[in-house]
């Protein structure tokens, strides 16, 4: 990542002090950190805005010349400033080599806190890895336990009716059981002689065909949900694990025909193959694996082989695949080359889109905007234009629109941009 995309990350403006940047870190931090989310796997998330706060600390301290701490010497040196370079005058040699010795002693004392804050930090975040991951573990075995434990008093409860029934049938027979057997068995067989042998013929047939016609839709469905997935996007984004944490539970649906394994790896054994295009229900996020439900059985897949939502849901969107990284603020989808400026005073609590819907049959162009900073269009085209705000969660790249909670309304029905520059100003419906 850039350094950009660390204060985007931290929801920082790029002239932010350093106080504003441990404020930010301090709000994040309590929102992502693995023990304030016990359902939810923040771990990655978290060294994410660890790292960004680290670099764009240091950016604040470098801009500033503040990158170097003071170091108190016991051996004091005299200043002359002769030509604008610092100059250090000694009484003796032997002072001069215990300064040298005492500029090394403190970057070798810098180098050693560095490297003590490094290893405090990496033990700190595997603490916090092997706690939740055995918390995660202990829930998870324990809810395949009482599965496996339901399993079995069904399978004994059948076992022992069927062993009921075999003991029943070896009973012998007296006399007047073996009479009415007989008779029941010879009557059995006559009426099976009676039956024309082309009832036994057409069941058959009409059998195998129904047979055929299932395997032939089967491999007819398949090839369509293939189709409407390799043609839905031309821009296939691909799977960043642990980059939508408030979107890793709940409804998902199979982008591909996925393994459910028994554990979190590809050398465990097999519980099911699930079809593409089918809706499942994410219990857990492990890194990248999740815990999930398919019709009653419980096991693990792979991250990257699901999508957010239902199955339904990304078709009727015509929306299938990973949604990839949400835009920049002010990042332009379509094309728009002009001199006209709007200034946009932005006071939405989520991301947005402005829509530019030329009325005079220009192609339309959309900014867009992440939640409560401001933005200066400076290469709107002139002409005359409808505005249309759309809000919403979880911004997909290809489909280029948000998948939930969708709403869309007009701002402005005609508006017209010449050299002058506008302001807008961007509000929630419920902010006064």
């Amino acid at each position: 990542m850039s350094l950009i995309d660390d204060f985007n990350l931290l929801e920082l403006p790029t002239n932010a002090t350093e106080q504003e940047a441990k404020a930010a870190y301090r709000r994040l931090a309590r929102r992502f950190h693995p023990d304030k989310n016990p359902g939810t796997d923040t771990t990655e998330h978290f060294q994410r805005i660890h790292d960004a706060y680290q670099n764009v600390l240091s950016a604040i301290k470098r801009s500033q010349g503040q990158e170097w701490k003071p170091y108190d010497f016991t051996e004091k040196a005299t200043s002359k400033n002769t030509s604008g370079f610092e100059r250090y005058e000694f009484d003796n040699d032997a002072k001069q080599r215990e300064y040298v010795k005492e500029q090394q002693r403190a970057y070798e004392q810098m180098k050693r806190s560095n490297a003590q804050q490094d290893r405090v930090r990496e033990e700190a975040l595997r603490n916090a890895r092997s706690t939740l991951h055995q918390r995660r573990m202990n829930a998870l075995y324990e809810e395949m336990r009482k599965s496996d434990a339901s399993q079995s008093f069904h399978s004994n409860e059948y076992e022992t009716q069927h062993q009921s029934h075999q003991d029943s049938e070896k009973e012998p027979f007296n006399s007047v059981d073996q009479e009415s057997f007989f008779e029941s068995k010879n009557q059995h067989t006559n009426n099976a002689n009676i039956v024309p042998f082309t009832r036994y013929a057409a069941k058959a047939a009409f059998v195998t065909c129904t047979y055929l016609a299932t395997f032939a839709m089967g491999i007819y469905s398949t090839n369509y949900w293939n189709d409407i997935i390799s043609s839905s996007s031309d821009d296939v984004q691909e799977y960043v694990g642990g980059l939508y944490p408030q979107y890793r539970l709940g409804e998902h649906y199979t982008l591909d025909s996925t393994r459910l394994f028994t554990e979190p790896s590809v050398a465990s054994d097999i519980k099911q193959t699930i079809p593409v295009m089918q809706s499942v229900d994410v219990i857990q996020a492990q890194g990248d694996w999740f815990t999930l439900s398919f019709k009653g059985i419980t096991g693990w897949s792979k991250a990257e082989n699901f999508g957010f939502g239902t199955a339904e849901r990304a078709l009727q969107t015509g929306c299938v695949g990973h949604p990839g990284v949400a835009p920049i603020h002010g990042e332009i989808i379509g094309h728009a080359e002009g001199t006209s400026r709007l200034r946009i005073i932005n006071q939405l609590s989520e991301s947005s889109m402005l829509t530019f819907q030329s009325l005079e049959g220009l192609p339309p162009f959309s900014i867009y905007l992440h939640a409560n900073q401001p933005f200066a269009a400076n290469f709107i085209p002139k002409g005359s234009y409808r505005l249309v705000l759309e809000t919403g969660s979880l911004y997909h790249h290809a489909c280029q629109r948000f998948l939930f909670n969708e709403q869309q309304r007009t701002v402005l029905e005609q508006v017209s941009f010449a050299s002058t520059e506008q302001t807008l100003s961007l509000r929630n419906l419920d902010t006064p």
